[in-house]
């Protein structure tokens, strides 16, 4: 495990610059400070050499200034049933412990969520709970480097040194098909968004594995994938959208299988308006199985039978981690922590009689 370095400090640029900790706070913090030019320039080349941030985030939980007790969350869809759920979670915690959240919305963009990244770590933030939607690990790596917190959430980033919270995907995933083997279903086909996400290829894992290991064999035919950029996933109802466009296609693909798993419930339930649109009885015609568990999922008619993602828990428990991490003067020693996946049975699955 690689050791985290500590952010930059004052003392350390005073050392560079070869002056005291108290002429750096005065040229920094007092421009008619009287000081030579000399001297000026090189606590200046010192600050940028380092990449000093004046860290006003320790010192606000010493003296408990609210101002400054700042932790970012950034999630990539707002809209997302889930996140939302998540972000209750984290707020319940953060709240109690008179934090801030500063929440973004990197709307599934790369770009949006470095920029994010950067303003975070300027304003002073004591730390960010991030879902990823970059699998490069540079960006976060050299934010480490200089001493910010993170806690990943739902997604796994490689070579990242950082606790984790991500959710068993991939045993949801074989959960959920050996269900639907176990009601007598032999042709299951599988509907996604993009396979970008480290989630998305863990569910989707699952599924070929259950798939090929319970003998009916993968057959890419079943696997509809949405044809999108992660960019158009902004507003409310895109993926509800994502699944009523995959259920057109399984439309006119004859109806080939006899259940359908999704990949999120949003998703799911797109799926099932178009289906029931369209004449198709649910579970009778074909049965579907989503995947989180949103409140929407019982909500709906008929409601949907899914996987059990526990979205508000994943929230507190990443709060609790933060909150943890910032408050440790040592290294804290980094974690991945796995929640286990539940069936949840409602009416959208049907045991067919073979």
């Amino acid at each position: 495990m690689s050791k985290i370095k500590k952010r930059v400090t004052i003392k350390d640029v005073a050392e560079l610059a070869e002056v005291s900790i108290a002429t750096v706070s005065r040229v920094l913090n007092n421009p008619d400070y009287k000081v030579s030019a000399a001297v000026q320039q090189r606590v200046k080349d010192a600050v940028e050499k380092l990449g000093y941030v004046p860290n006003l985030a320790a010192q606000a939980l010493r003296n408990d200034d609210r101002q400054y007790r700042d932790i970012g969350v950034a999630i990539p869809n707002v809209t997302n049933q889930f996140y939302l759920q998540t972000l209750m979670g984290i707020d319940t915690v953060l709240s109690e412990n008179k934090c801030n959240i500063i929440l973004c919305n990197t709307m599934s963009d790369v770009k949006r969520e470095h920029d994010f990244l950067y303003e975070l770590y300027h304003r002073r933030t004591l730390g960010v709970i991030l879902s990823s939607v970059d699998e490069d690990p540079d960006v976060i790596n050299k934010y480490i480097k200089k001493g910010m917190k993170f806690v990943l959430l739902d997604q796994k980033v490689s070579d990242v040194d950082c606790p984790c919270i991500s959710y068993d995907s991939r045993a949801g995933a074989r959960m959920a098909i050996e269900y639907l083997i176990r009601q007598g279903h032999r042709k299951i086909a599988f509907a996604t968004m993009p396979l970008t996400r480290w989630t998305r290829h863990q569910i989707h894992k699952g599924y070929r594995e259950a798939m090929i290991e319970s003998g009916r064999g993968y057959n890419e035919n079943l696997v509809y994938t949405a044809e999108v950029q992660e960019s158009d996933f902004q507003h409310v109802g895109e993926e509800v959208s994502v699944g009523r466009r995959i259920a057109e296609k399984f439309l006119k693909d004859g109806c080939p299988a006899t259940a359908i798993f999704c990949n999120n419930d949003m998703l799911a339930i797109g799926l099932m308006q178009v289906l029931i649109k369209n004449g198709v009885n649910i579970p009778d015609d074909v049965s579907i199985i989503g995947f989180d568990d949103i409140p929407f999922a019982e909500a709906f008619y008929p409601a949907l039978t899914t996987i059990r993602y526990p979205s508000v828990e994943t929230g507190r428990l990443a709060a609790i981690i933060m909150l943890g991490y910032i408050s440790k003067n040592k290294n804290f020693m980094t974690m991945d922590m796995h929640l286990t996946p539940r069936l949840v049975v409602r009416d959208t699955v049907k045991q067919i009689i073979s």
